[in-house]
């Protein structure tokens, strides 16, 4: 079995970059709110821009993750590709062909995926051939296809000449063993949930509804007293007051009471998929609750 290796140099250089890039401006967000005096809409646009570059980051490190740990494998019984916790096995006997790009007529489209120089992964299609999965650290026209009657799989061996004719002399030679066609992804996207609509959709809303009062918060805040009625007695009167950054109490009770929802939610899952939905659709309801709750301070402020 030789083992092939990618040409990772240009793509972990970009990708690193992208990543400082994304941390040196939320540095300087931070900073510039540090600089206010005050909370307001502009507090809560950089805090949703933050939180958004913070899963672009996991996203692009568990892609340089995959890239660092990138190769092909190729022997007469089978083609392995490796990318991180991915990996594919597609036995000799299925595959069909090999062609390189220079060889397809044509726009290669690459719909979904992370693509930047020297990183080409993600799903499309090839004109003329079908749905094809990426795997590749050239651009589309100078990688290697390999063709089987299901699927096709774009690869970049670091030289794609001798691999196409190595791969061509194992091919002619027929298999030794058969060898069962398999893919391996990471474990949290096989998990069901994915498929189901109305967990996310409970969970989704939750979330939704909790950022939409902090938002509410921050645009009403510059314009709130000091001193703000946080407790009312049986008449509806206020009898306890404090400083006004306590309003921020009640969403930060709706987040811990969702992320514990959605931790046990997640446990009972695979067992009691009712429970589930019972515990988010519970959380969600208290984030109506803490929207009851906030604007009944503000109405009295």
């Amino acid at each position: 079995m030789t083992k092939w290796e990618t040409d990772k140099t240009r793509g972990l250089s970009v990708g690193l970059g992208l990543m400082t890039i994304i941390i040196l401006v939320d540095a300087g967000l931070i900073l510039l709110v540090a600089d206010q005096q005050t909370v307001n809409t502009g507090t809560f646009i950089v805090g949703l821009a933050i939180l958004f570059s913070l899963g672009l980051l996991a996203l692009l490190g568990y892609w340089l993750y995959g890239l660092a740990h990138s190769s092909y494998t190729l022997d007469r019984n089978a083609l392995v590709i490796r990318w991180g916790p991915v990996e594919h096995v597609i036995p000799s006997e299925e595959i069909e062909r090999v062609l390189t790009g220079n060889e397809i007529e044509g726009r290669i489209r690459l719909h979904s995926g992370g693509v930047w120089p020297g990183h080409y992964v993600g799903s499309g299609e090839v004109p003329g051939e079908g749905p094809t999965l990426f795997y590749s650290t050239a651009p589309p026209q100078d990688q290697v296809y390999v063709v089987t009657s299901d699927l096709i799989f774009g690869i970049s061996p670091a030289d794609r000449e001798v691999f196409v004719e190595s791969f061509h002399e194992r091919w002619g030679m027929g298999p030794t063993q058969a060898v069962e066609q398999s893919s391996r992804r990471p474990g949290f996207l096989t998990w069901d949930i994915w498929q189901d609509r109305l967990s996310l959709g409970l969970l989704a809303t939750g979330l939704l509804v909790l950022l939409a009062l902090v938002g509410l918060l921050c645009y009403q805040f510059p314009t709130l007293p000091l001193l703000v009625p946080l407790h009312f007695d049986v008449t509806g009167a206020p009898d306890r007051l404090g400083p006004r950054g306590q309003i921020f109490t009640i969403p930060l009770i709706g987040f811990l009471v969702l992320l514990l929802n959605l931790l046990l939610g997640g446990m009972a899952y695979r067992r009691e998929r009712m429970v589930s939905r019972l515990l988010w659709g519970g959380a969600t309801l208290v984030q109506a609750l803490t929207w009851v709750a906030a604007l009944g301070i503000l109405g009295r402020s």
